[in-house]
C-alpha cells in the first residue's frame, strides 16, 4: 500500500511523510501554509509574496514518484469582492 509525502521541488528537503492518502497529503500542504504565515507574523515579518513549488510522492516500497505539484503564495491577500481597476 502506498503512502504519500511533500517535497519542496528547489532544496529537495522532505517537508512530511509517511501521509494515507493523496487527500491527507493536500491537507499537509494547507496545514504547511497556515504554518508559515503564523511563523512569519509571529516574527513581525511580512511575507513578501513568498512562492514555493512542492512536489506531492508517492512511496511504494523503496520506490518513490512524483505524483502532483502545488504552489504556496504566502503574502497574498485573497480577496473576496470585485476586481479593482487601479
Amino acid at each position: 500500500m502506498p503512502s504519500y509525502q511533500l517535497r519542496d521541488t528547489a532544496t529537495r528537503q522532505l517537508l512530511a511523510r509517511g501521509l494515507v492518502d493523496y487527500a491527507a497529503a493536500e491537507a499537509a500542504l494547507d496545514r504547511l501554509d497556515d504554518e508559515l504565515e503564523h511563523a512569519l507574523a509571529a516574527n513581525g515579518e511580512g511575507a513578501g509574496r513568498i512562492r514555493l513549488r512542492l512536489d506531492i510522492e508517492e512511496v511504494t516500497g523503496s520506490i518513490t514518484k512524483t505524483v502532483g505539484h502545488h504552489v504556496l503564495l504566502l503574502g497574498v491577500d485573497d480577496h473576496t469582492g470585485p476586481l479593482h481597476a487601479l
